[in-house]
């Protein structure tokens, strides 16, 4: 039997505290109708863009939800008003409305990463609830099989020290050298073929899209002029993307269940 297995939200006893890499990292809703606590994570990359999943906002009728940013006492909301996703892989980036007043925007990396990373990832099912940022040490392992939407490749990271991810984490950010180089897609299995029951709702390690092969289509959004209310067009129906087809979409849940492992679009409320 198939199991449908997300990416899940941060299980761990290691919290992110008030280093640098965390003040990029926000918690996001993509749907106004979404929970308060947010369905997914994102990693803020410039005052209105936050780099997320592709998956997590493909159910979205129309744009939507917001970013909350910041921990404890010191949290803020911003809409979003549009999405965009990657040409491929598992990547999409929210604008919002009103920039956004952190302290630290992260730089996107240009290489794909290798060795040990850092991740972190929001959940109210988290052990940080919606207040205190879970993190965890990671290691890429090598590649995944588990690259959606037609991306060139994906990351198998294991997490370190007994971490584990539960839901609400798709879209998590992975950094290394201190730049965000990728974003969490699904947690996997040891044994796509003989699961154990913890894994059926957590996992220790977790298919991951490397941002650097989309760093110049983020790129190219980031350098495009902000709109002025006057300008700013009613919004369309859905997320756009360049070259963006169903079929595209097909061949990466293909891809995911010949693997063993499928991801969700998001948490279901």
């Amino acid at each position: 039997m198939l199991v449908v297995q997300p990416a899940w939200a941060m299980e761990s006893q290691t919290f992110a505290g008030d280093t640098p890499e965390v003040e990029a990292v926000v918690s996001v809703r993509v749907d106004d109708s979404d929970p308060e606590e947010g369905v997914c994570t994102g990693t803020a990359i410039a005052p209105h863009w936050v780099l997320t999943a592709r998956h997590c906002v493909e159910a979205a009728k129309k744009p939507g939800g917001s970013v909350r940013a910041g921990q404890g006492e010191m949290q803020f909301n911003y809409q979003i008003d549009r999405w965009e996703v990657a040409p491929r892989g598992d990547i999409a980036l929210a604008h919002t409305v009103e920039e956004m007043q952190i302290g630290r925007f992260a730089e996107v990396a240009e290489e794909v990463p290798s060795g040990e990373v850092n991740v972190y990832g929001w959940s109210s099912d988290g052990s940080g609830g919606t207040t205190k940022l879970p993190s965890a040490k990671g290691e890429v392992r090598g590649e995944s099989p588990l690259a959606l939407f037609e991306a060139p490749t994906a990351l198998d990271v294991a997490l370190q020290d007994g971490a584990r991810i539960q839901p609400g984490d798709s879209g998590g950010a992975v950094f290394s050298g201190g730049k965000a180089a990728g974003v969490m897609s699904a947690g996997l299995f040891e044994d796509p073929d003989n699961p154990t029951e913890e894994e059926m709702t957590s996992n220790a390690a977790v298919a991951v899209a490397p941002v650097a092969d989309q760093v110049e289509w983020i790129r190219g959004l980031l350098s495009k002029p902000e709109k002025t209310p006057e300008e700013r067009m009613p919004a369309s129906d859905g997320p756009r993307a360049s070259g963006f087809t169903m079929a595209g979409v097909a061949v990466g849940l293909l891809i995911a269940v010949a693997a063993g492992w499928v991801v969700l679009s998001r948490r279901k409320a």
